[in-house]
């Protein structure tokens, strides 16, 4: 049989010329053979156990989705009604940031708020409606019921009378459940989103 030629073992600690004693023979002799065995087996351990704490990670992480899931299914429709409208009025503010107060047409250093025209009460379908809400002086909103004799001339102002008369026509009350709120809350942080990236930019 002819000479198997000559190779260098893989123990990376020997790496030593040897000829081959069979086809497939990597390591030079028992010592090196049992050494490199060693390292594939603690290789193979410990590939195993970044597989495993993956694993863990992963069941963990579905475990806190599905926990969060179970607290978000038994809250109260009234709890998504109010982070639909605390975005809301977050993205009206913040669009109308560089205006004065729609009612009184005044800066101050005071409070605003994002102030209805139509009142969520008695017109709840106009609730998300942004040409029916528009930044607000507290004065104006709180204290003043809305001021809305100054705010109906701003308010056609701004927004032009067809878009007003729109606004001041029969609207369908939206049959709004968990998932629609949820769905506005989320497109409304998304628009604040880009609002202030536009900013940035």
């Amino acid at each position: 049989m002819a000479k198997l030629p000559r190779r260098k073992c893989t123990h990376k600690s020997c790496r030593q010329w040897f000829h081959p004693m069979r086809n497939g023979q990597i390591v030079c002799s028992y010592e090196c053979a049992s050494a490199v065995a060693k390292e594939q087996t603690a290789k193979t351990r410990a590939k195993a156990l970044r597989v495993e704490k993956k694993r863990q990670r992963e069941e963990e992480k579905e475990g806190r989705a599905l926990q969060a899931e179970r607290r978000q299914a038994v809250k109260p429709l009234s709890h998504f009604i109010k982070q639909a409208q605390q975005v809301f009025n977050e993205f009206i503010r913040y669009r109308d940031r560089h205006l004065t107060c729609v009612s009184c047409d005044r800066h101050h250093d005071g409070q605003y708020h994002a102030g209805h025209f139509r009142t969520t009460g008695a017109n709840p379908e106009l609730r998300f409606n942004e040409d029916n809400c528009h930044k607000q002086c507290s004065v104006c909103n709180n204290h003043l019921s809305g001021n809305l004799t100054a705010y109906r001339l701003a308010l056609i102002a701004k927004i032009g009378q067809a878009r007003f008369d729109v606004l001041m026509g029969p609207h369908e009350l939206p049959k709004w459940k968990r998932d629609d709120y949820i769905q506005i809350r989320d497109e409304y942080r998304a628009k604040l989103k880009e609002l202030k990236q536009q900013v940035v930019a």
